[in-house]
């Protein structure tokens, strides 16, 4: 490594700590109290359901977005569904909805995708646009390129989203987050995607062990519209995290609020 590189290495570390430590706040408030009561704070939580408060363009009311903090728009699934077979793909679009799909660059199912087909991994963000591009074309939508700020993931949660939905940006006080699209996939499907936003975020391009742990550990949320559907999603993902240590763990919340749980 050149004391260049050394140098950039140093600066994303720094980064991802001032990142870290300005979240700390929101998520000891949520270990307190869970995430139920403390959504029931938010005075605007509403505004995550709205498609209308998160297009990533004025014509674009129900985008296929990937699952990426970084892209939190319209409806979503890991690479905007790179990673799920052309059968599978097909039935997310028709029952989301969708009029778009998107791409972005930095995609880390697009190296998942890439790697599984033989392809070249530092190729990866030329790979995820020309595939969302070819999948737009054959569904008679329009392809759309989002730019992403930061050059790495700063999400410390996963919203396992059963409501089609969700979207935490806009909503003060809402962690960053991972948006796996529960209600358009298979159990099969999500939980795989969910698999991939934590290796992701505990990765070498997410926070990693050195932040998330047992005190502080990585958050799977499911989202729900009813309690009874709300407990199904939280059981489904224990079945995953009893696969993982202890810096992971599950919560949940209904929306509306007046359908919430005690967790």
């Amino acid at each position: 490594m050149t004391t260049l590189e050394r140098g950039l290495a140093t600066s994303e570390k720094e980064q991802k700590i001032e990142v870290f430590e300005s979240q700390q706040e929101i998520m000891k408030k949520i270990s307190e109290i869970g995430f139920a009561d403390y959504v029931e704070k938010l005075p605007n939580l509403s505004d995550a359901f709205d498609l209308e408060n998160h297009k990533p363009s004025e014509n674009f009311h129900r985008c296929i977005c990937c699952m990426d903090e970084r892209t939190p728009y319209g409806v979503h699934s890991a690479g905007s569904g790179i990673l799920l077979s052309d059968k599978d793909f097909d039935a997310y679009f028709l029952k989301s909805g969708s009029d778009s799909i998107s791409s972005h660059d930095g995609c880390g199912a697009a190296k998942i995708y890439a790697k599984k087909m033989g392809l070249d991994v530092n190729d990866s963000d030329r790979i995820a646009r020309e595939w969302a591009e070819k999948k737009a074309k054959e569904k008679g939508v329009p392809h759309i390129h989002l730019a992403v700020e930061k050059p790495f993931h700063y999400a410390r949660v996963c919203y396992y989203d059963g409501t089609g939905r969700f979207n935490y940006e806009g909503v003060e006080g809402l962690p960053e987050g991972f948006v796996v699209g529960r209600k358009y996939m298979s159990k099969e499907s999500s939980l795989n995607e969910c698999e991939v936003a934590k290796n992701i975020v505990f990765g070498s391009h997410g926070f990693g062990e050195e932040l998330l742990n047992q005190e502080n550990p990585f958050l799977f949320i499911a989202v729900s519209e009813t309690k009874e559907k709300l407990e199904e999603l939280k059981k489904e993902l224990a079945e995953l995290v009893g696969q993982f240590s202890a810096e992971v763990a599950v919560d949940g919340f209904v929306f509306p609020l007046n359908k919430k749980t005690t967790q």
